[in-house]
């Protein structure tokens, strides 16, 4: 490739302009990349990057190119970690990068650490990113998948990490749990506020009248995000006397084997007090007119965006005590903390909700987010990683 806007000789689409260093992205899918991270890509162009991603279409090709952003269609499987789908996707990493000017790779989950690690045994040796979005196969599975799940991403650390090496986590506890401790005292694990949050596009507005007490979960509707959880411990507040009502946002995933099925969400919407919306774009507005953001996160996540969303509208949140949430929430400041697992907690909660100063937590929510977790902020941070390897001999492109 060379240049951009051109075409290649298999029918892959240019990716950069070979004036600027390139970042070039390794991710499952290309939706998430989009609705995650586009604002550090934009951050990083803005300050001088290329930004391309290896990645399944999924229908964002051009939506991406309207950001500038190359993209070249992944040959690995979506959702999986197959040894023959990865091992193509890292040819196209050695396609891609072979005699090219300063390269960083950024590799994003289980998916994108994979691709790397067979990158390298490939012969390509580039400094490298990588952002631990959660650790799901060790919270949200048991038995086999989750030891196998545990083996592969240790395995992955080992082949990856070293000196020209960074890892961004969203919480204090997935490094650790990914044994980055050394990683850690050498300076090259920076713990970020999830993805950033657009802070301006989430106005603090007045709290709706109560009664009743108005709660709103947006999230996909899969398992390890405790839906279910939710409408029960609605259901045992509003037995208790309390009036509340609960909105679920979101639609599932059917490639997640977690994923509620349609006859547990029409139960759902069956349960008094419970509205299910499905998936919506009006994410502001919708949280303008509750009270309080409910997650009761079953873990493996490292900080979902919904939540930082919510806290940048002004609404606190009831969350549980899992990595990601329970950090970002400070119990009794800006919202509530309870165990995992127990919809008699998220229910109590509910009741202190109802009686406690809302307006004043959702402020501090706010605050916190302008401290911390902006995507200024967060982008800032994750370009200022970027810079940290662009070194003009350790970030050419080798290829052996």
């Amino acid at each position: 490739m060379t240049g951009r806007g051109g075409g290649t000789a298999d029918g892959q689409r240019e990716v950069v302009d070979v004036a600027r260093p390139l970042v070039l992205c390794l991710v499952n899918e290309a939706w998430f990349f989009r609705s995650h991270f586009l604002p550090w890509a934009r951050r990083a162009r803005t300050e001088g990057f290329d930004v391309a991603l290896l990645a399944s279409a999924d229908g964002q090709p051009a939506a991406l190119a309207s950001e500038g952003i190359g993209f070249v269609p992944s040959l690995a499987a979506r959702g999986g970690l197959l040894p023959r789908g990865l091992w193509r996707a890292a040819r196209q990493v050695r396609d891609i990068v072979a005699d090219r000017r300063p390269v960083i790779l950024h590799a994003f989950g289980l998916h994108g650490m994979a691709i790397a690690a067979l990158a390298r045994l490939r012969g390509v040796r580039l400094p490298l990113v990588v952002s631990v979005t959660g650790l799901g196969f060790l919270a949200a599975n048991g038995g086999l998948a989750r030891l196998a799940g545990g083996l592969v991403a240790h395995m992955l650390r080992i082949v990856l990490d070293g000196a020209a090496t960074r890892w961004l986590t969203e919480n204090p506890h997935d490094g650790p749990r990914m044994g980055l401790r050394q990683a850690a005292a050498a300076g090259r694990v920076t713990v970020l506020t999830g993805a950033g949050v657009d802070a301006g596009a989430f106005a603090v507005r007045p709290l709706p009248a109560r009664p009743p007490l108005t709660l709103i979960l947006v999230a996909r509707m899969v398992r390890s995000k405790g839906v279910d959880l939710a409408v029960a411990a609605l259901s045992i507040a509003r037995e208790a006397g309390i009036d509340a009502t609960l909105t679920l946002v979101g639609d599932g995933d059917p490639a997640n084997p977690g994923s509620y099925d349609a006859n547990e969400l029409a139960a759902f919407a069956a349960t008094p007090g419970v509205r299910v919306l499905g998936r919506r774009t009006d994410i502001p507005d919708l949280l303008a007119d509750h009270h309080l953001f409910l997650l009761p996160s079953r873990g493996g996540e490292g900080l979902p965006r919904a939540l930082l969303e919510a806290a940048a509208a002004g609404r606190p949140a009831i969350v549980t005590a899992v990595p990601g949430c329970g950090d970002f929430v400070a119990d009794g400041e800006t919202g509530f903390v309870v165990e995992p697992e127990s919809a008699a907690a998220l229910a109590d909660a509910i009741g202190r909700a109802a009686k406690a100063d809302l307006a004043a937590m959702g402020d501090a929510a706010r605050a916190k987010v302008e401290r911390s977790g902006t995507v200024a902020i967060v982008g800032g941070q994750v370009v200022a990683t970027y810079r940290a390897l662009l070194d003009a001999d350790a970030t050419q492109a080798v290829v052996t």
